[in-house]
């Protein structure tokens, strides 16, 4: 049987991405496991707790990247040879190139102590240079979007809350004109929301806004 397992470190983080990956191969809603959940502590991962409680032997399960089932090359390493102990191998789709050899290393290995222990050199090896690898290019990304950003604000282009800034600073324009009836440029409160455009719960939220920042209460 084979099992589908996508996880990200935080709520806010969207899964819809290796969900997706994993219809494309043909899996079942009821075959794939979601979690947000951080790596930091499988004890807290209660979907990878089910997804294992349901494994047998010879069942296979899917993940996109290996940085999908630990922190570091050991953990990673101790949930595969683990797995592979009950006859359950990890199929990664990121490092579709490792499949094989976890395989045949793992699941039907047949090695003296030796060369386990020149296995686990290996695996550690090949699994710390591909979760850097992992990590280098999410901070690359990170970096692109930010220069990206950068460039954009250079040319103008605006983030964030364009429209509430709008407002502000239309708000600064009529509001002052409010304030003192004597006042030859006067406009009722009724006639400043209009002007800006906004409503009336947006104008008071903006006047609290104003005042506070202008350490006036009244």
């Amino acid at each position: 049987m084979k099992y589908f397992y996508a996880r990200v470190s935080s709520i806010t983080q969207n899964l819809d991405r290796q969900v997706k990956l994993f219809k494309e191969l043909g899996a079942d809603d009821r075959d794939i496991f979601i979690e947000k959940k951080s790596g930091k502590n499988f004890e807290d991962r209660n979907e990878w707790k089910k997804l294992v409680a349901r494994l047998r032997s010879g069942d296979i399960i899917v993940i996109k990247n290996l940085d999908r089932l630990g922190r570091n090359a050991k953990e990673v390493r101790e949930i595969l040879i683990n797995l592979a102990s009950q006859d359950i191998i990890i199929e990664s789709i990121d490092q579709a190139y490792l499949n094989d050899f976890l395989k045949s290393n793992l699941i039907h290995k047949k090695a003296d102590s030796l060369a386990e222990a020149m296995l686990n050199v290996m695996l550690d090896t090949m699994l710390q240079v591909d979760l850097l690898k992992a990590e280098w290019e999410r901070k690359e990304l990170r970096k692109r979007q930010k220069e990206g950003i950068e460039r954009a604000k250079e040319n103008g282009k605006k983030f964030g809350r364009t429209k509430n800034n709008k407002y502000r600073e239309l708000f600064k324009e009529y509001f002052p004109r409010t304030r003192n009836k004597e006042a030859p440029d006067y406009i009722t409160v009724n006639t400043a929301i209009k002007l800006i455009g906004c409503s009336s719960g947006m104008f008071q939220n903006l006047k609290n806004e104003y005042l506070l920042y202008k350490g006036d209460k009244k």
